[in-house]
Formats: C-alpha cells, structure tokens, sequence
C-alpha cells in the first residue's frame, strides 16, 4: 500500500477518534447541566411554595386584601405594600391596597427595565426585598432591623424571606391562639342572665 494511502487512513482514523470523544464530551457536559438545572428549579419551586404558604398565612392573620396573591408574582408586592401602612407609614395616610397597588405596578416597571439589561432576577429579588420591608418591620418592630432584614434577603437571593415569614406567621399565630383563647376564657366567667344561680343567696 503506497504511504501516501496508509497516511490519510492513519489521520482520518485519528479525526474519527477525536470526533467520538468530542461527542462523549458534549453529551457529558449537557448531562451535568441539564442535572444542575433541574437541582435550580427544585429550589425555586421549594423556595417559592414556601415563601407563598407562610406569606399567605400572614396576610390571612393581618386581614390583608387578597392573601391568595402570596402564591403569584407580583401578588407578593401588593400584600407587602399592604404592610406599609401602620409599620413604614403613619397608619391610616394611605389606603393599604392603594400602597400594595403601587407596588405591583412599581414592580412591573423596574421588571421591564431588567429585561432591557437582562438583570430579570435581581430587579425581581430587590423589589421584592423592599416590599417586605413592611412585614419585616412589623416583625421585629424597628423599621431600621426592617430594612436590614430586607438587605439581606435581597444578598440571600429571597431565601431570608421564608425564614423570616415563618418565624412571623407562627408569632402570630400563637398570638391569635392566645387571643382566642383568653376571649373564651372571659366569655365563659360571665352568668348568662337567665342563669337561674344569678341571684341566688348564698
């Protein structure tokens, strides 16, 4: 067999080789990505059933006006707008669902202005971190810890919200029980008027 023959035999050998490990390369590489986004979208969804189900919990406790909208983008700024009113802002200046309003289209705006930077996700997360500012501040009472709070759920990409809003729902929660249970407790001391102990000598 000439040389020149047993050359291009040896060099596309060689190619056909290299060629097989590129694909073995790239469907690798495809595997592990497509692994570790799988492993990100577990977390959001984690991250954003929980921080709906505690948001939830306390904007049913407060009386706030739609506290389904926990569950919904943007719906979380319109119920921590709500919690501006009495906690940032003198209680009673603005009608609460005209705070939480604002901060939805607010909200809608910084979010279209992301998407011409392409910073979707951080224009997202530091909105929603001031929204909460308000729920913070309620928690812990001091609007400076509030912002502080809200600082670093927007360093913590929003996974500080879910911590903070279930130490708050469960705060109100056992201040609700207790509430209740103290009301119950006075209702059952008062007689009936048609007690027929009422008037009884002793």
């Amino acid at each position: 067999m000439p040389k020149n023959n047993v050359t291009i035999i040896l060099t596309f050998k060689g190619c056909e080789h290299m060629g097989w490990e590129f694909i073995a390369f790239f469907f690798g590489a495809a595997a592990i990505g497509i692994f570790f986004l799988f492993i990100v979208l577990i977390i959001a969804l984690l991250k954003w059933l929980l921080q709906g189900y505690f948001l939830f919990r306390v904007a049913e406790i407060k009386g706030y006006h739609l506290p389904f909208l926990a569950f919904l983008p943007f719906g979380t700024f319109y119920i921590g707008g709500q919690a501006y009113d009495g906690n940032i802002m003198k209680k009673g200046s603005f009608e609460p669902k005209q705070l939480g309003l604002a901060f939805v289209i607010g909200g809608l705006v910084l979010y279209i202005m992301g998407l011409s930077i392409g910073d979707i996700a951080i224009t997202y997360v530091l909105m929603e971190s001031i929204a909460f500012v308000g729920i913070f501040t309620a928690y812990v009472k001091q609007p400076v810890l509030g912002v502080l709070l809200a600082l670093l759920n927007a360093v913590t990409g929003g996974i500080a919200a879910i911590i903070i809003l279930f130490l708050y729902s469960r705060k109100l929660r056992e201040e609700h029980d207790g509430s209740q249970l103290f009301k119950e407790n006075n209702d059952s001391d008062k007689s009936h008027p048609n007690d027929p102990n009422l008037n009884r000598d002793i």
